[in-house]
């Protein structure tokens, strides 16, 4: 029997080790190239009038080799689309999870960005966008931001002048901006909902003078910036979006100022005093009453923040305004505590009633507790345990007898 059992572990080692060599065989072999080929991606920015080119950085690139993981993949045009989706953070956590280090990082230029890659054939590379020293996260700092992809290769190329086989790509870039904003809400007796046409400034302290932003993207000071021609509004839209949407502000702290309410809701103290914060780097977040807010792609936001719609500011509508007592308006005294609730009121006591009626019965007629359901398995799981016991010894025993 022994012998039997050692064949066959040995047929098992060999059978494995064939099959594992010839996928070996197989991965290494599918692309047939063994030179370099060149990438050149065209990024197509295409900037809005009046952008100040100045202020953008020029975009760096890391190419990596996933063929491995696109071979493997059970949808391969699955597995392509979830880079552009998930976006940054899908590929960070993809990168790391199958430990790729970069083929190679490129740095293009500011305007009519292109890129250029000299890496060595492979089946699908994933090309992301990331800041001059490879930190993804930090990929929009440079003021243009581009989705990361996947790239398969295909008989669709030319022959450079340096005898390379040479592939277009053409890539969707976006400007990135930094802006303040938030969502108007208000709370009536239906709920919540978003609120249109609140008007808004925008205003710096100086000591303890407020100076307002102005249309021209100024400062001033204004006895009444509701009625001061001059001072920039900002009105909410039919989602309750507030937006900042003049010229980028410098690093330091402002604050919004709600100077005209909707129709039937009034002004609350929140709301004439929403900080905003621009921090120094670009790689910090601006932030609205402490909320970290997401970035500007092409001077939009994206559908997913208008969804959550965060950070809120709130107004109560006139007819329904907040209690500041904590109490309710619900006329009558609560029950007495320690004494039964007879009444056919709310029970206020702060301890949980259950109606004999509703009581189960558990073993042996009795409603067990916690601790005493915990004792009962305890108990049968130890007999259950000699019981076993008690069994090998006998069959032990037996053999040894006969």
């Amino acid at each position: 029997m022994k012998r039997v059992l050692k064949l066959l572990f040995m047929i098992v080692a060999f059978m494995t080790a064939v099959f594992a060599g010839s996928g070996q065989a197989s991965a290494d072999s599918t692309t047939g190239i063994t030179q370099d080929i060149h990438i050149h991606i065209s990024l197509g920015l295409n900037l809005p009038s009046g952008t100040d080119v100045t202020k953008l950085r020029a975009p760096t690139f890391e190419i990596y080799d996933i063929s491995d993981q696109f071979n493997e993949a059970d949808d391969p045009k699955e597995f392509t689309a979830k880079f552009p989706l998930g976006g940054q953070s899908y590929a960070k956590n993809f990168i790391e999870k199958h430990s790729l280090k970069p083929l190679s990082r490129q740095t293009g230029n500011k305007v009519n960005s292109s890129i250029d890659f000299i890496v060595p054939g492979c089946d699908a590379y994933l090309i992301v966008q990331t800041d001059e020293n490879g930190v993804i996260e930090n990929a929009g700092n440079n003021g243009t931001f581009t989705l990361p992809f996947v790239f398969l290769m295909n008989d669709d190329f030319k022959i450079d002048d340096q005898g390379l086989m040479w592939f277009q790509i053409k890539g969707k870039t976006s400007l990135v901006q930094r802006s303040a904003y938030f969502f108007k809400y208000g709370k009536n007796a239906g709920g919540e909902l978003p609120l249109s046409d609140a008007k808004f400034v925008l205003y710096r302290l100086d000591g303890s003078i407020k100076l307002y932003c102005t249309n021209n993207g100024g400062f001033k000071a204004s006895a009444s910036p509701l009625s001061d021609d001059e001072i920039a509004k900002f009105t909410s839209n039919s989602a309750g979006l507030v937006m900042y949407d003049r010229e980028s502000l410098d690093s330091g702290t402002y604050y919004f100022s709600e100077v005209q309410a909707p129709k039937g809701y009034r002004i609350t103290d929140e709301a004439r005093k929403i900080e905003v914060y621009i921090p120094k780097k670009l790689s910090d977040g601006v932030k609205v009453n402490g909320t970290a807010l997401e970035e500007l792609y092409d001077q939009k936001l994206s559908d997913g923040a208008v969804s959550a719609a965060k950070p809120r500011i709130y107004n109560y509508s006139i007819e329904n305004p907040p209690s500041n007592s904590g109490k309710t308006n619900t006329p009558g005294k609560p029950n007495t505590p320690g004494k039964p609730n007879t009444s056919g009121k709310p029970n206020t006591s702060g301890k949980p009633t259950t109606p004999n009626s509703v009581r189960k019965k558990g073993l042996w007629g009795m409603l067990p507790q916690t601790g005493e359901a915990k004792s009962i398995m305890a108990l049968l799981g130890i007999g259950i345990i000699c019981l076993v016991v008690l069994v090998s010894v006998g069959r032990r025993n037996y053999k040894e007898e006969h």
